[in-house]
């Protein structure tokens, strides 16, 4: 990847979090083939851990999960001032009017439907790291 200035910069961290391990794997493996430098966790908790240690651009989050599930994850990081302004992208395998619902109230930014199409998951990234930027802008004007 390439600043603005054409000098190559970090690749982005995107943070996928899901109990099961070949969809953290597929979807890291997509994400890195796209130039995005993802982080894996396997539940809400290691989550919360691993936003606290890598800081990561914008996290990929499973809505079920045993015990921390995605929505209560998505809520404790909008709760947490140092990580309010992280995007979180839910994903699920259904997407219903409750579903949607229930993520907008935690503070989503969006929700997926499982299988992510790759061209999808680059679009809700982009979008939503352009809304993080535009409101950081925003707040410093």
């Amino acid at each position: 990847m390439t600043n603005n200035n054409g000098e190559r910069s970090q690749p982005v961290k995107v943070l996928v979090v899901d109990d099961e391990t070949l969809v953290r794997t597929m979807m890291c493996d997509a994400l890195q083939a796209i130039g995005y430098a993802p982080l894996t966790a396997s539940s809400g908790e290691k989550a919360l851990q691993t936003v606290k240690a890598e800081r990561p651009a914008c996290v990929l989050l499973d809505i079920m999960m045993p015990d921390l599930d995605g929505y209560d994850t998505c809520a404790a990081l909008k709760a947490d001032a140092g990580t309010a302004s992280m995007p979180v992208i839910l994903v699920s395998a259904t997407t219903d009017g409750r579903v949607i619902r229930h993520a907008e109230k935690a503070g989503a930014a969006t929700v997926l439907r499982k299988p992510v199409r790759m061209d999808e998951l680059q679009r809700a990234i982009v979008l939503a790291l352009d809304s993080r930027a535009r409101a950081r802008t925003v707040e410093a004007g």
